[in-house]
């Protein structure tokens, strides 16, 4: 997905919102108490790396201090800026960054299933198996309800950039169900584990036997080239864009698959981020910044009136077949059955608890 912070300010990326100061120094453990008093304990052995063993994959293992890879990355965090929204860092920041202990975390079994041939049919089933969920009344209703209170918000959205509001609304519900489910892990451990453990993913999932002659060994090797390139590029906008806004890198959580906010935009979709409440900044977990996000993206990648340029434009938000034909028909769904009179007010600024400004998505 192109484009899938927070219960706190140090947990979710804003956009902007928060002038959080933060440092990129490692986290120093241990106590200021003389070795003599504190009771002597070996340290846990940690197993070697094994590229069969994914329980000993590490970021170190790639990424430590020497490496290629550390220095091909070090050289892209730090190298000049040509857009607005994102920063160059220093060498030092880079290094602290990549030194923390908390960047050693890998997510081995997602990065498995990503890369597993069968992806593609389990992503297409699920797809299909939540269109036939979100047709259900109780979604459509939700939908509507959450239409009626953010109607003004929507209607100048629509007015501005041409995209229908049910669309905008059909991708927020399937996206994180109205704003109500974005993701616990940490963005920058996703993508590194998609960027440079890939290859011992593939293998690990083509030693299964149910992996095999899913698909031929050249797709195979240009799915992992993709989903290798595709995750570096997001790892390095992710990092860039954190130090322009002031915020931990180490701190933002998204999707298994590194999407981000209440739209699930992946980082190097930022570009079409947009400030939809007008204070200046750009926060995915508001409901303003996301609806006129999702708008403008939309109508950068082609969206218009007739249906072949809407199948399109959501192409270009999710390529994946069952996805558009879910989307547009939620969408004609709310827009058969119309936008109920609002129950209370809304101003797009919704707030992270509660999320939504919409009744409870089923």
């Amino acid at each position: 997905m192109l484009m899938k912070y927070i219960v706190s300010a140090c947990r979710k990326i804003s956009l902007g919102l928060f002038t959080i100061a933060i440092s990129y120094s490692p986290i120093v453990w241990g106590s200021s108490e003389k070795a003599a008093d504190v009771p002597s304990k070996a340290a846990p052995a940690i197993a070697p790396f094994d590229p069969a063993k994914p329980d000993t994959w590490r970021a170190s293992a790639k990424l430590g201090v020497g490496s290629a890879d550390r220095e091909a990355l070090l050289r892209d965090f730090c190298a000049p800026s040509k857009n607005s929204w994102e920063k160059q860092l220093t060498r030092a920041e880079a290094e602290a960054i990549l030194d923390d202990p908390r960047a050693e975390r890998l997510y081995p079994d997602k990065t498995i299933s990503i890369v597993a041939p069968s992806m593609l049919q389990r992503q297409n089933k699920g797809h299909v198996d939540l269109l036939e969920r979100f047709l259900k009344e109780e979604r459509i209703q939700a939908g509507a309800e959450f239409m009626a209170a953010n109607a003004k918000l929507l209607a100048e959205v629509e007015a501005r950039h041409g995209v229908d509001r049910e669309v905008i609304v059909s991708i927020l519900m399937w996206e994180s169900r109205l704003g109500t489910i974005t993701g616990d892990f940490v963005a920058f451990n996703s993508f590194v584990s998609q960027a440079f453990f890939i290859d011992e993913a593939s293998a690990v999932a083509l030693s299964q036997k149910a992996e095999r002659g899913l698909i031929t060994d050249e797709k195979q090797r240009a799915r992992v080239e993709k989903i290798r390139s595709r995750a570096r590029r997001n790892l390095v906008v992710l990092v860039r864009a954190a130090k322009a806004r002031g915020i931990d890198p180490l701190d933002i959580e998204g999707s298994w698959a590194g999407a981000l906010g209440f739209p699930q935009f992946m980082p190097a979709s930022l570009r079409w981020a947009e400030d939809g409440d007008g204070d200046g900044k750009i926060d995915l977990f508001t409901f303003a910044d996301s609806i006129a996000s999702i708008a403008n993206y939309l109508k950068a990648h082609g969206f218009g009136p007739t249906p072949e340029l809407k199948k399109k434009a959501v192409w270009g938000y999710n390529h994946e077949g069952a996805y558009v034909t879910g989307v547009l028909a939620f969408a004609d769904a709310l827009k058969k059955r119309g936008t109920p009179p609002a129950s209370g007010s809304a101003n797009g600024k919704s707030q992270r608890e509660p999320k939504p400004t919409a009744a409870p998505v089923p």
